[in-house]
């Protein structure tokens, strides 16, 4: 058996479980999710929905400056040597420290930022629910680095039990929003519980880590600061564009309709995470094969892995699109059925894209930040031209258009520069 043979059969088995752990995870997401989503409909309507959804949006923004791209320099860095304790120990309290400093200023900024927010998109609530949200924001970026950490080391049974505890812990900070008779404008709450209690076994996870860290941990701040810097961009980049059709819609219509497209758009994002999961397995095989030069034994474990994306993704798009209604029954508020249209274009963007976005991180796994960043700018632009285009004459289906438009082109863009920049053929 070949080198390259047996490199296969050895991930397959790994990969494999490690795949159905996450795609686990995605499942409670998917539970926990559906909880919610129905849970703030059916409780408060449309209006407060788009709200919170304006407030995730900008939560999601600001998360990029909290955490800075330490965390893909983390992962990276790890998954390079993860069985060399030392070298772990080192580089993972060289991200420790930056990532305090950089969530609290970020928090700080977000708080702040509140009632600027509330006035360009016309929703007093915004403010409020940023109040309530922004302590989140400080955890959320520690817990980004510590997951990055076990991600890096491959342990991803014990990345999809984290993960299922984030989405219990959001469902939960929303019974404790109804319970407590919080205001509608506070949903975004629930972030701020969810992160809190994610922290306390993340960090434990993650100090034990921090033995023996014996080298230069200032030295690798650094490096990560410098990796960071070139590669927060496409992070921010990349949250933005998963949120401005929402931004874009706010701009344009009231509340009301982003509530109903914003309900569409969250169902669609967690059919995505299937390609998430997917990401998270693939990139720490990228990163330390990249990094010693066995491109030839790569590309034939991506190759198989494009096609079987496709292959599963089809059949979980044909299922999500049928099953949408039944979605909407148990909402019971007829007015969010106008998000059905939207949700299948948003369906149809990502399946044409599904076989390539478990690699799209290739360019952070090769130590190319810089390009990965001008990527990202390049699908952005493309995104917000197209819902500027498309907004105002078809309205939510024009901004799933857009949004299906960006997806599609950032797989040519994607495939190209990998294959000029690293050499990988994907």
């Amino acid at each position: 058996m070949s080198v390259a043979a047996r490199l296969r059969a050895a991930l397959s088995g790994k990969f494999r479980q490690d795949a159905l752990w996450n795609l686990g995870a995605v499942a409670m997401l998917a539970i926990c999710g559906f909880a919610i989503n129905v849970g703030i409909g059916h409780e408060y309507g449309a209006a407060p929905f788009g709200v919170y959804n304006q407030v995730w949006a900008a939560y999601i923004f600001f998360s990029q400056f909290a955490v800075g791209g330490v965390d893909r320099s983390v992962l990276r860095a790890v998954a390079e040597a993860p069985h060399d304790r030392q070298r772990v120990a080192t580089a993972v309290l060289g991200a420790v420290v930056p990532t305090f400093a950089l969530a609290a200023v970020a928090a700080v900024l977000f708080w702040f930022a509140g009632p600027a927010l509330a006035r360009l998109l016309d929703s007093p609530g915004v403010a409020r629910g940023i109040e309530a949200a922004a302590p989140g924001l400080f955890f959320f970026a520690l817990n980004k680095v510590g997951l990055a950490v076990v991600n890096g080391q491959q342990r991803m049974r014990t990345f999809a039990l984290y993960s299922m505890l984030r989405y219990v812990a959001m469902l939960g900070g929303l019974g404790v929003v109804f319970a407590s008779g919080m205001s509608s404008d506070r949903i975004a709450f629930l972030f701020t519980f969810a992160e809190g209690l994610l922290f306390v076994p993340l960090a434990v996870d993650v100090v034990r880590q921090l033995r023996p860290a014996g080298g230069n941990w200032v030295e690798w701040s650094r490096e990560h600061l410098r990796y960071g810097a070139k590669s927060f961009a496409s992070g921010m980049l990349l949250e933005l564009n998963s949120r401005v059709d929402v931004l874009m819609l706010g701009l344009f219509l009231s509340d009301g309709p982003v509530g109903v497209y914003s309900f569409a758009a969250f169902v669609a994002e967690g059919v995505y995470q299937v390609l998430v999961v997917l990401q998270n397995n693939y990139n720490p095989i990228l990163a330390e094969h990249i990094s010693s030069g066995r491109l030839r034994e790569l590309e034939p474990v991506v190759h198989k892995g494009r096609r079987v994306t496709y292959a599963i993704f089809a059949g979980i798009a044909l299922v999500a699109f049928g099953g949408y209604p039944v979605l909407l029954a148990a909402l019971a508020r007829p007015e969010f059925a106008a998000g059905w249209l939207p949700f299948g274009t948003i369906l149809l963007g990502m399946l044409i894209a599904s076989g390539y976005m478990p690699f799209a991180q290739a360019l952070l796994m090769a130590n190319r930040p810089g390009w990965h960043t001008l990527m990202m700018a390049s699908v952005v632009l493309v995104n917000v031209f197209g819902n500027a285009c498309l907004i105002p004459s078809l309205g939510l289906v024009g901004a799933a258009a857009g949004t299906a438009l960006c997806l599609v082109s950032a797989t040519v863009v994607l495939r190209g520069m990998v294959e000029r920049l690293v050499g990988l053929r994907l």
